[in-house]
């Protein structure tokens, strides 16, 4: 093989993903909650088993998200997993979480679209407000990834938007801090913080006014800025 193939670097691509009839997207559209997505398993028949976590503010709204998706047409059952099961799973952006494991149909999912046309999952899909956070790495070049996108908005009715390209992992990059590692919940917080001038010297708002302005208390703020801080500065150390 080549030095120039084996070398070759790979496209990292976040992008924000809609299609329609996909139940993830339609239970964060009526419930205020995120969803985690680590892949899918297609079994026989178009079925095929999903494992989630449900993230919100409060569990009662984890309740209304698990009562939205038991009552959706596309899903057959609904799993709980045990609380932190995973021991070296990343945190969540929420202060309440559920591990979900359900079999849903899988005909009206959009991954397969993605996996088999050679995109490979690179963080968990974050799905919040009618949106898919997608995040994955391909070995194609630009011009490859544009036409196999539109041909994955043709076969899916999908709208797909394109928001970071970087080649090989960021720090090899020109700089600046990698916001496309935050879900994006955890970049509109931060963002917010930071143009409103939380970060500045002398501040130029306060976290309660921050809060307020998000619709969230002042100790959920709190809690979002120590996440985004651990996730930037622990790339930063990489």
């Amino acid at each position: 093989m080549a030095d120039t193939e084996r070398d070759a670097a790979a496209l990292r691509l976040t992008m924000e993903v809609w299609h329609p009839d996909c139940w993830v997207i339609e239970t964060t559209e009526r419930v205020d909650v995120g969803i985690l997505g680590y892949g899918i398993y297609t079994n026989g028949g178009g079925r095929a088993t999903s494992l989630f976590t449900v993230y919100a503010d409060t569990q009662a709204t984890i309740d209304d998200a698990l009562a939205a998706i038991r009552a959706s047409p596309h899903v057959h059952s609904v799993a709980a997993m045990t609380h932190n099961y995973r021991l070296d799973s990343p945190a969540t952006p929420g202060n309440a979480t559920r591990e979900l494991l359900v079999e849903h149909d899988g005909t009206i999912q959009i991954s397969g679209s993605f996996i088999s046309r050679g995109f490979t999952y690179a963080e968990p899909v974050d799905v919040r407000d009618g949106l898919e956070d997608w995040t994955v790495v391909t070995n194609r070049d630009r011009e490859t990834v544009d036409a196999l996108l539109d041909e994955v908005r043709d076969e899916k009715a999908a709208e797909i938007t394109v928001t970071g390209v970087t080649r090989s992992k960021w720090a090899t990059g020109a700089g600046g801090l990698p916001l496309d590692r935050l879900s994006r919940r955890q970049r509109e917080v931060f963002e917010l913080a930071r143009d409103r001038g939380y970060y500045a010297w002398p501040k130029r708002t306060s976290a309660g006014e921050l809060a307020a302005e998000l619709g969230i208390t002042t100790q959920t703020l709190h809690e979002h800025l120590h996440k985004v801080e651990a996730e930037l500065l622990g790339a930063s150390a990489d």
